[in-house]
């Protein structure tokens, strides 16, 4: 009986942690309406910017691709 609690808690915890641990990547548009691909740490509460697309992205590629879709920098 306490190994399907074991396991059962291994299970919840080996989901939740990766999605706690990653600190990920977001786009930002500044006010020139040029957007850039940063780290989340990175960013701060006071940046004059504005945070598009997705809350995060895992890999930078993600997020590379939507600021293709979401922003025109030329």
């Amino acid at each position: 009986m306490k190994l399907k609690y074991a396991l059962t808690a291994a299970l919840v915890l080996g989901f939740a942690v990766p999605a706690f641990a990653a600190d990920g990547f977001v786009i930002l548009k500044d006010n020139n309406k040029h957007c850039r691909v940063i780290e989340q740490k990175t960013v701060s509460e006071d940046q004059l910017t504005m945070q598009i697309g997705k809350q995060g992205y895992p890999t930078r590629e993600e997020a590379n691709i939507d600021v293709k879709v979401l922003c025109d920098n030329s």
